[in-house]
């Protein structure tokens, strides 16, 4: 209904409008109306006035006057007439009332004219009224529409932030649930490994078995030189037969024990982050990772380039067995005489395991990184006060050689000076 209203109702321009087109109509109407009896009138006054200065005898003196002002009269009229556009009054009373009769005729014409064109201007004004309210409908629809626009607009906006706001929450969900894979893996870890006291006491345990062998090495061998003097060759060569049996079980023990002393180590040692390093170390690891795909001369010079900006060198390269993580006890005492050389009691020594491209790449990481344990855990026994050890691995590789995968199945001990 308040559509309906406001459709109905004109503006004020538009019905000013059409109040002065029905007022000039009427205005125009009403002078030619005027003119055709003033005319009318003139013509009868002028037929009048003949006849009666025929018939009556009127002196000269007004006669002339009267044509005088017949004469101003008649140039008054014909000036408006011209004014316009019409043409001049007839000379003759006759003709003027031909032309009277035609004024008449043209008069009556007028009017039907005007009466018509009434009628189409009424026609026009429904018909502008129509477009009027039809005007007034598309603007109410088009604001409508303009509103209903503003409100999907609006809309689409919160739905597009709200779309951006379920990406976001969809990669902190994913981010989170790694998160909790990786503390729950960890938290399984942390749960199989024994106490800082079973820690110690295995330890303390393993020191002991350590002592305890270097004696048994050191009577064995005094025991064997004084039954070489005293004993019989027969006896001797007994007593050597049975030691030599006895020293694969040894050396089997001997391993056995290096494997449980590093897998003790790893969860201290061991580093799955290079955010867990410090800032000279991490430095060097982020640059270890660049160059994999290098050739050997380009390995070299970089390796040069790190000593002079980053502090850090190679003092020690430990080759592994393929698929194992063992380290020869001959190799331990080399480790023992390059650490003890070492002149700073304040370096940081960072082992980094490499395993060949042969086997799988998941597996290559595991080796790699119990190899840089075994290595680092041997470091650790030997270092002084004051220096810190860690173990990170780099995986599978060919860097150092892309043929021999021996060459590959490596440690490097670097020694970073602080």
């Amino acid at each position: 209904m308040e559509n309906q209203d406001s459709s109905n109702t004109k503006p004020d321009g538009v019905s000013a409008q059409n109040t002065s087109v029905k007022t000039g109509g009427n205005q125009l109407t009403t002078a030619l109306i005027v003119i055709i009896v003033v005319l009318l009138f003139v013509m009868l006054l002028f037929t009048m006035n003949g006849k009666m200065f025929q018939s009556s005898g009127t002196p000269d003196g007004d006669l002339t006057a009267l044509k005088t002002r017949n004469t101003q009269l008649r140039a008054e009229i014909n000036a408006e007439r011209a004014s316009r556009g019409l043409p001049p009054l007839p000379e003759n009373a006759s003709s003027a009332r031909v032309m009277a009769e035609r004024i008449q005729r043209d008069a009556t014409s007028l009017a039907a004219m005007t009466s018509q064109w009434q009628t189409e201007l009424e026609k026009k004004d429904e018909l502008l009224h129509t477009r009027e309210s039809e005007i007034a409908g598309h603007t109410q629809t088009a604001q409508r529409l303009y509103a209903q626009i503003t409100t999907l607009q609006a809309k689409l906006d919160q739905q597009a932030g709200s779309a951006d706001q379920v990406v976001r929450l969809t990669n902190d969900l994913k981010i989170a649930q790694n998160k909790i894979l990786d503390t729950t893996k960890q938290l399984q870890e942390l749960m199989g490994r024994p106490t800082n006291e079973q820690v110690a006491l295995i330890r303390k345990q393993l020191n002991d078995s350590l002592d305890a062998r270097n004696k048994l090495e050191l009577q064995v061998d005094k025991l064997t030189a004084e039954a070489k003097n005293k004993v019989g060759k027969k006896m001797y060569d007994d007593i050597a037969a049975e030691l030599a049996q006895l020293k694969p079980e040894h050396r089997k023990q001997r391993y056995e024990i290096q494997r449980l002393r590093a897998e003790l180590d790893r969860a201290k040692l061991f580093i799955e982050s290079a955010k867990d390093l410090p800032a000279e170390a991490a430095r060097l690891f982020a640059k270890l990772k660049t160059l994999e795909d290098v050739n050997e001369q380009q390995l070299k010079a970089a390796y040069t380039n790190i000593d002079s900006t980053l502090g850090a060198r190679v003092i020690h390269r430990q080759s592994f067995a393929t698929g194992s993580a063992q380290i020869d006890f001959d190799r331990e005492s080399i480790i023992r005489d390059i650490i003890s050389k070492s002149g700073d009691t304040n370096a940081y020594f960072l082992v980094v395991g490499y395993a060949s491209k042969s086997g799988g790449k998941e597996q290559n990481k595991t080796l790699s990184s119990k190899r840089a344990t075994t290595v680092a855990s041997v470091v650790n026994v030997l270092r002084a006060t004051g220096q810190e050890v860690r173990a990170v691995y780099l995986g599978e590789t060919a860097r150092f050689s892309k043929t021999d995968e021996m060459a590959n199945q490596i440690c490097e001990v670097w020694e970073i000076k602080r």
